[in-house]
């Protein structure tokens, strides 16, 4: 019977989350953690393999290890990522960039003297950028290297029309796309409830005043920072879920579509290959399909800055 297996890379808050959502998804028969901070990351496998004991976990093999030991890892998840001292909060995503690019360098690198087989899973932020770095400059199968992406921006999306329309958020499909980040925009042109358009709803819901789409762009990304200001520079919770439902759609080959972040080949948008989210087939071989769905004008707008500040932070990369 095929088992699996699950490497963290970066234990600080995120990580640690990622680490006790892989455990309750009951996916995995091992989970290696690495960081740097080995006490750090020897207490993190303590403190959850404490918990096997219970009648509620399985009995999965949680421990400290090496670069070495991902030689027959299905799955990697790198959460790894520049910590700010007293929870201040980087000026931009080029900010932290200066600060992540040599550590995913770094990991990028160690990862592959020992093998290309594992899927990449990067949580690390500038996502797109990270991405488009790691698939890029290592040789590395593009199918193989996955960012989160705009996968917990959607999350949002769908939680403040559900909020705003008063239904559950599962009966909500719509897509933020382009970069994670301030420039992400949602895909309102493609957002439904109950199979109705966006520009339908108002004949079903008469009573909810509809906001535009630059309210409602503005709204989703704001939703961040306000989880930041309250966790004191932390946001890890959700997108820690976020990675653990991406990974077991690659583990079951279940063809659920997220927009991730990978690597785009050139299309009517763009000239030249870039990173960023679009809805995306995740199957076991990491990146099945990407679906350029067609915009309309103010979403084909939106794209063109969120392409703009990505390339803005590849170029950055590549003089760091």
């Amino acid at each position: 019977m095929k088992t699996h297996k699950l490497a963290i890379i970066g234990v600080g808050h995120v990580g640690t989350q990622v680490l006790a959502s892989a455990l309750h998804s009951h996916l995995f028969s091992e989970i290696i953690l690495i960081d740097p901070r080995t006490e750090l990351a020897t207490g993190e496998a303590l403190d959850q393999a404490h918990a096997t004991g219970l009648l509620s976990r399985h009995n999965t093999k949680i421990y400290v290890g090496q670069y070495s030991d991902l030689i027959d890892v299905d799955i990697c998840i790198i959460a790894a990522s520049y910590v700010y001292p007293n929870g201040e909060l980087p000026e931009d995503r080029q900010a932290l960039l200066t600060q992540n690019a040599n550590i995913i360098r770094e990991i990028m690198t160690n990862i592959t003297q020992v093998t290309h087989e594992p899927i990449l899973l990067f949580i690390t932020n500038p996502a797109d950028t990270v991405v488009y770095m790691a698939a890029t400059e290592f040789d590395y199968p593009k199918n193989k290297v996955i960012g989160t992406g705009c996968s917990l921006d959607s999350a949002r999306l769908r939680y403040i029309l559900a909020q705003m329309y008063d239904v559950a958020p599962h009966s909500v499909q719509a897509y933020m796309l382009g970069e994670h980040g301030y420039t992400a925009f949602p895909a309102l042109s493609h957002a439904s409830i109950a199979g109705i358009g966006y520009q339908q709803l108002k004949q079903y819901f008469p009573n909810i005043t509809e906001r535009n789409p630059d309210e409602i762009k503005e709204k989703v990304v704001l939703a961040a920072y306000d989880v930041f200001r309250a966790k004191n520079g932390v946001t890890d919770a959700a997108i820690a879920q976020v990675a653990i439902d991406i990974t077991q759609s690659i583990l079951l080959d279940d063809h659920m579509i997220y927009p991730v972040s990978t690597v785009v080949e050139a299309n009517e948008y763009h000239s030249e290959a870039i990173a960023y989210s679009l809805p995306t087939i995740i199957g076991k071989e990491g990146i099945v399909k990407v679906l350029p769905i067609a915009l309309n004008e103010w979403e084909q707008a939106k794209l063109k800055e969120s392409l703009i500040s990505i390339q803005t932070n590849i170029d950055l990369a590549k003089r760091i």
